[in-house]
């Protein structure tokens, strides 16, 4: 039977809008739902949950007697995209948007989900995002000064409405964001391999650079210098790409060409983490025997692999929750905070990451 991850890859779309479209809530355009139920019908998908109906409209032989409350308002979770390597790859920001969606129905909003795509025209999307809308929540993964900039050269007529960036900040402007504690994850896992007595620890790092990467990277070569390596030294460092199945290449095309690897390893993510543990077991490494990894993010992919994968934890959900939180006192506030008058108000919240001990590493 076709699973909604496949479903999603036939019809590149994201796997938070098949959920969104199967389980007949709002956040998809009637279009993009159509094309999901269709194709869901047509390879015999069993997960849907009937036919999609407009919120508060009865189905036939439904008890209309009782109401259901008015909505107070929406909200929208807005995926920038520029490369998308990531972002399309994770599923991050579907636990994310979980933690959206629990606090908002709590408080009342619907939650609308939509994309934001750098090689796009701006206004038009912009202008978009912004109708029948009470606050705006960014996944901000893959945002970098440069798009803020670009933003602010607009000059566009500001508006009143409340905004917070998840998975990054920006220093360019003041505004709402909720980040993971990168630096100081990646710090931990590196003294951790280090004080098990590896000598020194290698870098699997993205070859698509985002800032929580470029954060990760900084943990690294922290955790190096404290623990007494000499900055002459160079960081070993193994670079591939963030997707999968490219990693796991570009793995395999290192080993194959004489590379030797390191007896530990930290990795940007899981996925990157996942897909290189794959490649040395293919060249007849053991892990965690022979190599020793460490991923980043917790992502259910970790307890599935084999040997289960020894992570970096961020507390994902929490963190959609937090955002929710800011939007709905900024609403009941009536503030809304971009740009230096505001920049004694700002909120930047760091959720700390912790070690999850797994087997993949001796």
């Amino acid at each position: 039977m076709i699973t909604a991850k496949e479903l999603a890859r036939r019809l590149n779309v994201s796997p938070s809008a098949v959920s969104i479209a199967l389980n007949g809530r709002e956040g998809v355009s009637d279009e993009t739902r159509r094309r999901i139920l269709e194709e869901a019908r047509k390879l015999g998908y069993k997960g849907t949950r009937g036919p999609y109906r407009k919120k508060n409209a009865p189905a036939q032989g439904t008890d209309t007697s009782l109401t259901i409350p008015p909505s107070r308002g929406n909200i929208r979770f807005v995926i920038f995209i520029d490369t998308g390597m990531a972002v399309n790859e994770t599923s991050f920001y579907s636990f994310v948007l979980k933690g959206i969606e629990s606090h908002a129905k709590e408080l009342g909003f619907n939650v609308l989900v939509s994309y934001f795509e750098a090689d796009k025209d701006w206004g038009t999307q912009f202008d978009a995002l912004m109708q029948d809308v009470s606050g705006i929540i960014i996944l901000a993964t893959e945002i970098r000064d440069k798009h803020i900039r670009r933003y602010l050269d607009m000059n566009r007529e500001p508006r009143r409405i409340p905004l917070c960036l998840v998975d990054n900040a920006t220093s360019i402007t003041d505004v709402d964001c909720i980040v993971s504690d990168n630096l100081r994850g990646a710090y931990r896992a590196v003294r951790f391999l280090l004080d098990k007595g590896f000598s020194d620890v290698g870098y699997l790092r993205s070859r698509t650079r985002v800032d929580s990467f470029d954060e990760r990277e900084a943990g690294v070569r922290k955790a190096r210098l404290e623990a007494g390596i000499p900055s002459d030294i160079p960081l070993p460092v193994t670079e591939v790409a963030s997707s999968s199945e490219q990693a796991y290449m570009d793995m395999c095309s290192w080993l194959e060409n004489g590379g030797k690897p390191q007896r530990a390893y930290f990795a940007d993510n899981d996925i990157i983490a996942a897909a290189c543990v794959r490649a040395l077991k293919a060249y007849g490494y053991r892990i965690p025997e022979d190599v020793s990894v460490i991923g980043f993010d917790n992502m259910p992919l970790c307890t599935l692999f084999e040997p289960p994968l020894t992570t970096i934890s961020v507390e994902k959900e929490l963190i959609g929750r937090l955002a929710m939180h800011i939007l709905a006192e900024r609403m009941h506030a009536s503030d809304s905070l971009f740009g230096e008058e505001h920049a004694s108000s700002c909120l930047r919240i760091t959720s700390a990451a912790k070690l999850i001990e797994r087997e993949s590493v001796i």
